[in-house]
């Protein structure tokens, strides 16, 4: 008895021991997100840590952070460059370069099918946003997209289709929105730089008639009670992006590191199919509660591109640089 009880034992400890080995053996990759628990996004970093664990069958894992757990997300975008943090979901600080306006860049595509060639790896966006993460020692993985943007307004407006024509009402852009200022102009709006706290009782008390820059869930979840009007402009496309540090991602092996990128593409490609329904039935219910949502067809999106792209681009040119200004008119057909 005595014997087979010391054998079981050296059994459960060579057992023990290689788990623990295995264990030893995995790396662990941490990720960050602003996605609040729970929220599409959240669920969307976790569904991208499932499948690096898969592909890598438990070798490689993620643990992700969310609802800014590791700090707010241009400190953690900081933290990413220095290899604090592994890696992260979120918005692009553009303050580190200034090609990275090209992410809200007025009609650098006019639908969901333009935006995910462009955003995709390969596309003249992402091409730019690849060059400046390098440069910076980040590596893009992939974009998480968020919907496509449009404007609210507090009280009807005319004809918002054509840039032709004056309107005397007041849109809000956000502090350092140079590019929709200029746009906001064009296309017939008197314009006023607001922050994002003010916003709601700006529409409500009269100081602002409108606001651009979000999405129709956005607009859903912070505007629906003071929205009169809701155009569906698509003059740029919301959206997050899987980065990893540079030195993180190349000490990962090569099986490692095509896992993680397969993972993130993968749960870009659904979102780009889970989108386009997402933002359409957000426009339903604005539609069921009252709201007037203005939406327009292809040609005259096309219309609108080509008014932002002459009369626009020219202007602001400079938010971007001279190379990536070139790279941005040679994929939408202007060079």
């Amino acid at each position: 008895m005595t014997i087979l009880k010391s054998i079981n034992l050296i059994a459960c400890s060579t057992a023990m021991l290689v788990g623990l080995s295995v264990t030893a053996g995995a790396e662990t990759l941490r990720l960050s997100t602003l996605k609040q628990p729970g929220s599409a996004g959240a669920l969307a970093a976790e569904r991208f840590a499932e499948l690096v664990e898969e592909k890598t069958e438990g070798d490689l894992t993620v643990t992700v952070y969310p609802g800014s757990q590791l700090g707010d997300w241009t400190e953690v975008y900081e933290q990413v460059i220095e290899g604090a943090v592994d890696m992260a979901m979120q918005p692009l600080a553009t303050s580190s370069d200034k090609r990275l306006a090209i992410t809200w860049f007025p009609y650098a595509f006019t639908d969901y099918d333009s935006a995910r060639v462009a955003l995709s790896p390969g596309g003249g966006v992402f091409q730019i946003i690849d060059e400046s993460l390098t440069d910076q020692g980040l590596t893009p993985l992939a974009v998480y997209g968020a919907g496509m943007g449009g404007a609210g307004f507090a009280s009807a407006v005319e004809e918002p289709g054509n840039t032709d024509l004056s309107r005397n009402l007041k849109v809000r852009v956000w502090p350092g929105g140079t590019t929709h200022k200029v746009l906001l102009e064009a296309f017939g709006y008197n314009v006023a730089t607001m922050p994002w706290a003010e916003l709601y009782t700006g529409l409500q008390t009269g100081v602002v008639d409108g606001q651009i820059g979000g999405t129709p869930t956005m607009t859903l979840e912070s505007f629906s009670d003071i929205t009169d009007t809701w155009v569906q402009y698509n003059d740029h496309f919301e959206s997050d992006f899987f980065f990893i540090n540079a030195d993180r991602f190349s000490g990962l092996s090569d099986e490692h590191q095509a896992a993680v990128r397969e993972a993130a593409l993968e749960v870009a490609t659904a979102q780009f199919a889970a989108v386009e329904a997402a933002d359409a039935a957000a426009l339903q219910v604005m539609r069921d509660n009252g709201t007037n949502v203005v939406t327009f067809d292809s040609p005259t999106l096309e219309a609108l591109a080509a008014t932002a792209r002459a009369e626009v681009w020219p202007t602001i040119k400079d938010e971007l640089g001279d190379e990536a200004y070139a790279i941005l008119r040679a994929s939408v057909g202007l060079e």
